[in-house]
């Protein structure tokens, strides 16, 4: 299947600073390369790079051409389908054509935003690999800001700058690679986030057995995940709660004191975060199911 020649692409009328640019591809420059078979599936239409763009706003009733967005600074909004959602940075917004959709900078934190007019019957099939899933209408995906894809995005603009064939085809190219970089990095995003690292955690444990640690600060110290996620990601790796484990913790080193040691229980349990030594000793005895002065007796210590 042919490229197909669409209009020129329709873009904000935002004042372009100094430090901005906004490239349009005539329809009849797209159209000296429509039939090459290196282009024909995926065609830049335009691009451009907006920064901090205070006051950019675009409604489109009836786009004829898809559009990526690429969030790198501050957020903006996206409504579409009576819906509206916030964009913030490190995601990307997949509107594909024939879609009514309205954007804009948060007026608070405007955004600063690549962005790339395209088209093509390969278009779709690199918005499904982005989003990870085929779906029709508008989507956001989330794939962390990546200098490595903001320089692809300015390749790219300084390719689609040249009417001549050949600077066509590598920005078509270009727009390949860019497109197939933003699928790598949405399932690395999603593999950093969805895992966790246990030895990670169990190690901060270890380090913090003298305190009375809350579920909350563990998380915060050593995962991105939500709650519920951390506990349900720890269990499936290791069989038992974070807090299991760290009482677990507790309780080794406790045994490993009374082992060796006249300390009393008392002062055990103060050296584990515990001013109440009949609380830890419930504690100890849940795990052992013995008490510390059991524990001790049963193998010769007074």
């Amino acid at each position: 299947m042919e490229y197909q020649e669409r209009p020129t692409a329709e873009t904000s009328r935002w004042p372009l600073p100094d430090s901005g640019q906004r490239t349009v591809i005539p329809p009849a420059v797209l159209a000296s390369v429509r039939d090459h078979p290196l282009c024909s599936g995926c065609m830049p239409h335009g691009v451009g790079f907006y920064p901090q763009a205070s006051g950019h706003r675009m409604a489109r009733q009836q786009p004829a051409d898809d559009l990526l967005i690429y969030c790198v600074s501050g957020a903006g909004q996206v409504t579409y389908g009576g819906l509206s959602q916030p964009v913030e940075a490190g995601e990307l917004l997949l509107l594909p054509a024939g879609l009514a959709h309205r954007y804009y900078a948060n007026p608070q934190r405007p955004w600063s935003i690549y962005w790339v007019h395209l088209g093509g019957p390969e278009v779709q099939g690199y918005f499904d690999e982005i989003a990870g899933q085929h779906q029709p209408g508008i989507r956001k995906v989330r794939v962390g800001v990546h200098s490595r894809l903001a320089e692809d995005f300015q390749a790219l603009m300084a390719a689609a700058t040249s009417a001549q064939p050949e600077h066509l085809i590598y920005a078509a190219n270009l727009l390949r690679s860019l497109l197939a970089y933003a699928a790598l990095m949405r399932r690395q995003h999603q593999v950093r986030h969805a895992t966790l690292d246990v030895a990670r955690v169990n190690s901060y444990l270890q380090t913090a057995m003298d305190q009375r640690l809350s579920l909350d600060t563990l998380i915060a110290a050593t995962s991105d995940l939500s709650r519920y996620h951390f506990i349900r990601e720890y269990k499936r790796q290791t069989g038992q709660t974070p807090m299991q484990a760290f009482l677990r913790i507790k309780v080794s080193h406790a045994c490993y004191l009374l082992d060796i040691t006249d300390q009393s229980v008392a002062a055990i349990a103060l050296q584990l975060g515990y001013d109440d030594p009949y609380y830890f000793s419930r504690l100890f005895k849940k795990v052992m199911r013995v008490s510390p002065q059991q524990y001790r007796q049963e193998r010769g210590k007074n």
